[in-house]
């Protein structure tokens, strides 16, 4: 399927699909623990993004992913500065700074696999971060001068610095009330 036939499809559609590669594939519900973990991370990337130049989006805005052709809907986006818009749509950018995925056991190996190559070959991208709704574990990609890229792992009680934002994100604060 094309771009266009899938952004037209997607834009009458009462469940949200992703385009890669040209194949549409629909979206399966999710765990309360991962939408609880969403949550969570939502708000505590909206304490390090309250002043300055970037905002928080949860997972209704499609990111566009040019290496895949792809569209997507990760659980959390982060933009510093203005939005940028892929062609003349309002509800898919293509400059998000952090990209967040909560991982599922249906997804977690597209989500670490070809999803994560997509998202870190976006040029505007920071910051990849995964977190397991199993387990109190964040991946923290950073994205380092000279094109690559630096992952750390943060477990237990632990803060994960989010440079680009100038803050961190509190392991305690993103499995309150789940782990």
């Amino acid at each position: 399927m094309s771009a266009d036939e899938y952004l037209v499809r997607e834009a009458g559609a009462e469940e949200k699909s992703i385009l890669w590669d040209g194949e549409v594939y629909a979206m399966a519900g999710a765990l309360p623990e991962h939408n609880f973990i969403v949550a969570n991370a939502l708000a505590e990337l909206h304490q390090l993004t309250r002043r300055g130049p970037c905002r928080v989006a949860a997972s209704d805005l499609k990111v566009y992913v040019p290496s895949r052709d792809g569209f997507v809907y990760p659980d959390a986006s982060v933009v510093c500065g203005a939005l940028e818009f892929y062609g003349r749509t309002r509800d898919v950018i293509t400059n998000p700074t952090l990209l967040l995925e909560v991982l599922s056991e249906g997804t977690e190996s597209f989500d670490r696999g070809e999803k994560a190559s997509g998202y870190r070959a976006i040029p505007s991208l920071q910051h990849h971060v995964l977190v397991s709704q199993t387990e109190r574990h964040v991946e923290v990609f950073t994205r380092q001068t000279g094109g690559g890229w630096l992952l750390r792992e943060y477990r237990g009680s632990e803060e994960a610095p989010i440079d680009a934002l100038g803050g961190v994100l509190r392991l305690d604060e993103l499995y309150l009330k789940v782990i």
